[in-house]
């Protein structure tokens, strides 16, 4: 299915490049680390026809400026998040966030409540930021010095793989390559680093909007034990469990999230207006 055309905007601090269809509440898609606006083609198809659906890339990703640190922070993408809302004109929306995309939907709904309409996160994960800074510094130079020795391409072809579950069909698996290999190897690294530094607990606040979050039951990038934490610590959240999918939620049976997705937006919708 053919993507909506890539735009940039202005946010102040450099530009933020993204995708759009269709027109109604807004409804804003977060990419995780190997994501990407392009990513979320289902997501456009399927939501357009009631939703204003939105897909950023991230600063460093797609035609997005890189962040102003090589080392940035989660508070950094939200800042160019809430930026990025306010140049679109959106003044409420529904925001998932996925993998990484997770604990920036979190902190903005920590600072933001008020310009949210509801809270989705998809395959949650805690980043690492409760351990010591030792292993925080470990996990950086391991993950960038094997990117750094194999490249992205074979990175995506070595990794990848054991990021979808193992019943993926093969045109699964090699879609989720082919997105991989599309990496901007600076913009990740950067994310990367934010995300080892970050501790989503630190973000959690008490929900002021309905929330979903979702785990994928092969997922061994948040599995759906992690998921269970978050959701444990988020209460009146609603937790579902997708069978048969690991980390790749876009593209492994996404007619399961999207569905899941839709009844929850439509609850959602129906809560605002009682």
């Amino acid at each position: 299915m053919a993507l909506p055309e890539l735009k940039t905007v202005d946010i102040g601090t450099g530009v933020i490049s993204y995708r759009e269809k269709g027109s109604g509440p807004a409804l804003v898609f977060v990419h995780g680390l190997g994501g990407r606006s392009g990513a979320w083609a289902t997501q456009y198809e399927d939501f357009s026809g009631r939703h204003r659906v939105i897909g950023w890339d991230a600063p460093g990703y797609g035609e997005s400026s890189d962040p102003a640190t090589e080392s940035p922070v989660i508070a950094d993408y939200v800042d160019a998040l809430a930026r990025f809302i306010d140049a679109l004109g959106i003044e409420r929306m529904h925001l998932v966030g996925h993998s990484v995309g997770t604990v920036m939907a979190t902190a903005y709904h920590k600072r933001y409540p008020d310009r949210l309409l509801s809270l989705t996160l998809a395959e949650a994960v805690t980043g690492s930021g409760m351990k010591d800074m030792e292993i925080q510094e470990k996990l950086v130079h391991d993950r960038e010095e094997l990117l750094d020795r194999i490249g992205p391409e074979e990175f995506a072809r070595s990794r990848t793989p054991n990021s979808v579950s193992p019943s993926a069909a093969p045109e699964v698996v090699a879609r989720a390559v082919a997105n991989a290999m599309q990496m901007q190897v600076p913009g990740y690294k950067r994310a990367h680093r934010a995300l080892v530094s970050a501790n989503i607990f630190d973000e959690i606040v008490p929900l002021r909007v309905p929330a979903l979050i979702v785990a994928g039951s092969d997922d061994k990038s948040a599995p759906p034990e992690m998921v269970r934490s978050i959701a444990d610590a988020m209460a009146g959240i609603r937790h579902e469990i997708i069978p048969d999918i690991g980390h790749q939620i876009f593209f492994e049976h996404p007619e399961r999230f999207n569905g899941i997705l839709a009844d929850f937006l439509t609850g959602a919708a129906e809560q605002a207006a009682a």
